[in-house]
């Protein structure tokens, strides 16, 4: 069976817009507007707490990620040909900020009640090279 970049492409896509839909569906069940609220708040935490330019980093950090999740839910799902920058750019920071591409997986962890850091980080880790891998192989397969 061949690897369809485009099968491959929606479905890495599928898993962008469900961690878009989880995003967006928590902030509402928290009474918050998603994004608005977050750099409300982030400023609120920052200005009462101080916090120093890790903090700024990693809030930054954040939100390119959460930008760049919704670009590449686009840019997956209508199989652009050159979205595997776009998730090269991507894995780094969904690696830091513990964001896995499988979007399932925090509530399979949740779900099992694990509390294992070193079982999420090696889902997260393999999450990450499945996705780059089955990219680039079906990239390479479609050629």
């Amino acid at each position: 069976m061949k690897l369809s970049f485009r099968h491959t492409c929606m479905f890495w896509g599928v898993m962008d817009v469900l961690y878009l839909a989880a995003y967006v569906w928590q902030s509402i069940a928290e009474g918050r507007i998603p994004l608005i609220d977050d750099i409300f708040n982030f400023n609120q935490l920052y200005t009462e707490q101080g916090g120093g330019y890790w903090l700024i980093l990693i809030f930054i950090l954040s939100m390119i990620t959460t930008l760049s999740i919704a670009f590449s839910a686009v840019l997956l799902l209508i199989a652009w040909d050159k979205v595997g920058y776009l998730v090269a750019a991507q894995t780094p920071l969904r690696l830091l900020l513990v964001v896995p591409s499988l979007s399932f997986l925090p509530w399979i962890l949740k779900g099992i009640n694990s509390g294992g850091i070193a079982l999420a980080l090696v889902l997260l880790l393999t999450s990450e090279i499945l996705k780059v891998c089955s990219l680039l192989l079906a990239r390479k397969f479609n050629n």
